[in-house]
């Protein structure tokens, strides 16, 4: 039976770094590997509370993060296609630790791949932390790919 290894990309240069990694490891160890983009409540919520009678705007934000993650795991597909790996791809709306848990559930991996800017301070307090998150609570092993290296 194939080994398969969830990565979760967000598109930003650091979760590419993270996908490049992800797919070497997955090449090496003859892994399969499932790309998730998740569209992030947070950011909807936040658009919501400053615009709240525009549910046009709301809709174009929507929209605009499904986009944004076709093309976050276009990367990934291209890169799975560049090393001979298999790339299965999920975009989920929601929370971005919680829907990451639910497909590693889901979908029985092996291990979860993230990537990580290393957050602090006030900034990790007000958006917490999706690795951090994914670390404690996952039903498998967690790599943390950082992305400030």
């Amino acid at each position: 039976m194939t080994s398969r290894i969830l990565i979760a990309t967000d598109g930003s240069k650091y979760s590419e770094k993270a996908v490049d990694y992800c797919i070497g490891m997955a090449q090496r160890l003859g892994s399969e590997v499932i790309a998730l983009y998740v569209i992030s409540m947070k950011t909807l919520e936040i658009y919501a509370m400053g615009h709240h009678d525009d549910i046009r705007g709301y809709e174009e934000a929507n929209s605009k993060l499904r986009n944004e993650g076709e093309e976050a795991l276009r990367y990934a597909v291209r890169k799975g296609n560049e090393s001979g790996v298999i790339v299965n791809t999920f975009i989920a709306r929601g929370y971005p630790g919680e829907e990451i848990l639910k497909l590693a559930d889901q979908e029985r991996v092996d291990m979860i791949v993230v990537g990580s800017l290393g957050k602090s301070g006030l900034e990790h307090l007000l958006i917490g932390s999706v690795s951090e998150e994914v670390v404690k609570k996952a039903p498998c092993p967690v790599l943390v790919v950082r992305g400030n290296i």
